[in-house]
């Protein structure tokens, strides 16, 4: 009896030799796989310095992770994007919480072994976001910038300015009179135009062939008041590749916003290029509504570079911007913006831009990149060379 007794304690003694064993090796097998995992987010990044490698990556490769991305979070109709940044929200909360817990309740199995669980597995969560903003943002950051007929070192005067600015006045002034509208003479448009956005992108592949393929749709967002106290009106995710818009915005804004938008998924990451895409993709369309948006688009980024450049006796006597165009130049209309700021919320405008700001300046710091919006002109001149002078 005595020995059999014997046999089982030293059964039960080697049982739990081999489950510690186990438990060391399934650590060990885990930290390997977080090391490895790390070394290939960091390989990624230090290749992406080689523009060489990175602009191979943009032109032959993303297209490969971003198309697949975009069908299946095209498959669903809402903003897929904002549901997971709130979601990414309450992940990281609960780590903070389980964090501070573990000195009072480390004692609890329970408690121990679900709060090891859930710490490995946020450590691979957050190396994952690593690895999409690596593979969607820092590659594309790294790339070599858009430019034009061999003139990206030219350097450009007032007066070609001068031309490229009378020809965007004029283009807004003439369309603007051609323009469907209600009885309060704002611009109404009964086609799809986020439809309409996708052909024009899609026809302009024979020159740019990142643009060809498939398109998701265009979402608007629910939380659109906050990305109005945050002066947001399209915004793109790199963590859902989709394109997203402020419902409130304007008829006027509204295509060259999500052509904007959509030409981030096909890697025009930079805002100029993206402007650019946009307002060449809308003015090429064959489609009036989309010409006036794409060139209302970059009217206030030539007009206000131009006005920078000359006195006011100079610019007085230039085309002059036509009143209705100067009344559809808003990403709100003027009903629309009142009602916005007449609207209760819970977060003032103040606290939600500086947020927005702070957020803009640390992800433009962290990929080293500029808010360069108005650089738009620089490629349209460089475009239009030997066309309009």
């Amino acid at each position: 009896m005595k020995t059999l007794e014997k046999e089982s304690a030293i059964e039960k003694q080697n049982e739990e030799k081999y489950e510690t064993a186990s438990k060391k090796t399934k650590l060990s097998r885990y930290w390997i796989f977080l090391i490895i995992y790390g070394l290939v987010i960091i390989s990624l990044n230090l290749l992406a310095k080689i523009k060489a490698f990175s602009d191979f990556y943009d032109d032959n490769i993303f297209r490969f992770i971003s198309q697949p991305y975009c069908r299946f979070t095209g498959l669903f109709p809402f903003s897929v994007g904002e549901f997971a940044i709130a979601l990414a929200i309450l992940i990281a909360a609960a780590a903070v919480v389980i964090l501070i817990l573990i000195p009072f309740l480390r004692k609890k199995k329970g408690f121990k072994k679900f709060a090891s669980v859930y710490l490995k597995s946020f450590a691979v969560f957050v190396l994952t976001i690593f690895l999409v903003m690596t593979l969607n943002c820092n590659i594309l950051y790294c790339t070599s910038k858009l430019e034009f007929n061999g003139h990206g070192d030219k350097k450009y005067g007032v007066d070609d300015i001068e031309v490229l600015r009378n020809y965007v006045v004029e283009h807004c002034n003439t369309l603007s009179q051609k323009m469907q509208r209600d009885k309060n003479g704002y611009v109404v448009y009964d086609g799809n135009v986020s439809n309409d956005v996708k052909t024009a992108l899609n026809a302009l592949s024979e020159d740019f062939p990142r643009l060809n393929g498939y398109y998701p749709n265009a979402k608007p967002v629910i939380g659109s008041y906050f990305m109005y106290q945050a002066r947001i009106i399209g915004v793109y995710f790199p963590f859902t590749m989709e394109a997203n818009y402020n419902t409130y915005m304007s008829t006027t804004y509204t295509p060259s916003v999500i052509a904007h938008e959509l030409s981030h998924l096909k890697g025009y990451i930079y805002e100029d290029e993206a402007n650019f895409i946009a307002y060449l993709a809308c003015v090429s369309s064959g489609n009036e509504m989309l010409e006036y948006s794409g060139y209302l688009g970059v009217l206030n980024y030539i007009n206000n570079d131009y006005y920078a450049c000359v006195d006011e006796e100079r610019y007085l006597e230039q085309i002059p911007i036509g009143e209705i165009a100067a009344f559809d130049n808003y990403c709100y209309d003027a009903e629309t913006a009142k009602f916005l700021k007449e609207k209760k919320s819970v977060i003032k405008d103040e606290v939600m831009e500086n947020i927005s700001d702070t957020i803009t300046d640390t992800y433009l710091d962290y990929y080293e990149a500029e808010p360069n919006y108005s650089e738009v002109t620089l490629l349209m001149l460089q475009y239009y060379d030997g066309i309009l002078y």
